[in-house]
């Protein structure tokens, strides 16, 4: 007859067996993903290979820009084209100067306008004229280019030249805007320009020529 020791001992290893199986179980299944892990976590990117937010803001900035270049297109055609100015009109210039501008910038021209001549009939043949009479060549701060008699002559532009006269090196003469106002002549054709005493002549052009109403001198 069995003995009670030996029945426990043998129903040991019976209760044991579904233990081991379920370690046995757990052991062989794979560990699950982490949360972030894997190609869902990735963020989405477009045909380029780029991240698709960065796509679609380079769209959206070129957009912006093409419509900037539509608007800007579309405001330059309803401008009208600036009529020239006409013989005895006035406009308003801002024209750039040093000192040594009254006697290092001249032109020459066969012709001239009315009473006023340029410096130089041609490019060896000097007018002897008045200053008040003669022609010289200015620009304007947006690069309009005037023959303008006498404007040094003008009270505010010889002031500026009285209070720094040029007997230093023009480079290091300061650079000032005589705003005028100008009365309208006409155009000069043929003109030659220089713009040191014995610096070298332009090409002939065309130059709108004027007399000054009044000037104020910033600089």
């Amino acid at each position: 007859m069995e003995s009670e020791k030996d029945k426990l001992e043998n129903a040991q290893p019976q209760a044991e067996a579904p233990k081991a199986a379920e370690a046995a179980s757990a052991s062989a299944a794979p560990e699950a993903p982490p949360p972030d892990a894997g190609p869902a976590a990735e963020a989405p990117v477009g045909e380029d290979g780029t991240p698709a937010s960065l796509s679609r803001r380079r769209v959206f900035i070129g957009l912006g820009v093409a419509a900037v270049v539509i608007i800007g297109a579309a405001l330059a055609m309803q401008r009208t084209p600036q009529e020239p100015n006409k013989p005895g009109s006035t406009v308003e210039a801002e024209i750039t100067l040093v000192t040594s501008d009254r006697a290092d910038v001249d032109c020459a021209a066969a012709a001239g306008i009315g009473a006023y001549r340029c410096g130089f009939s041609d490019e060896n043949m000097a007018w002897n004229g008045d200053e008040k009479d003669k022609l010289k060549p200015y620009y304007t701060t947006d690069r309009h280019l005037y023959l303008i008699p006498g404007l040094f002559l003008q009270p505010a532009v010889q002031e500026r030249y009285k209070a720094e006269p040029p007997d230093k090196p023009r480079d290091l003469l300061k650079r000032f805007t005589a705003k005028c106002n100008l009365k309208i002549l006409g155009k000069v054709g043929g003109v030659k320009v220089r713009w040191l005493a014995s610096g070298a002549w332009g090409n002939p052009e065309e130059v709108e020529a004027a007399t000054v109403i009044d000037c104020k001198v910033e600089g």
